[in-house]
């Protein structure tokens, strides 16, 4: 349902905030140099990284595992990253 919220142009959030239950799904909403920012914003303000680790703002490796990184033209996205 989530996803397809994102598709016609809707978000994955509505009054309540991200959490575990739904980081997978900011992968489809949010293209990577959005969430590089999100994680720069963070970085701002929680520069050792105490506040709710791993909750919020997933990071690229996991977008990948969720495989809301699609291979486009041959081309993969982040070939650096370990895949699953």
């Amino acid at each position: 349902i989530l996803e397809l919220c994102v598709e016609v142009g809707g978000t994955i959030t509505g009054e309540h905030g991200v959490g575990l239950e739904k980081i997978n799904q900011m992968c489809a909403q949010f293209p990577p140099e959005e969430l590089q920012v999100f994680h720069d914003i963070k970085a701002a303000f929680d520069a050792q990284g105490l506040l709710n680790p791993g909750k919020a703002i997933p990071t690229l490796n996991r977008c990948a595992e969720f495989g809301a990184m699609h291979v486009k033209a041959g081309d993969l996205r982040f070939p650096h990253l370990e895949r699953f």
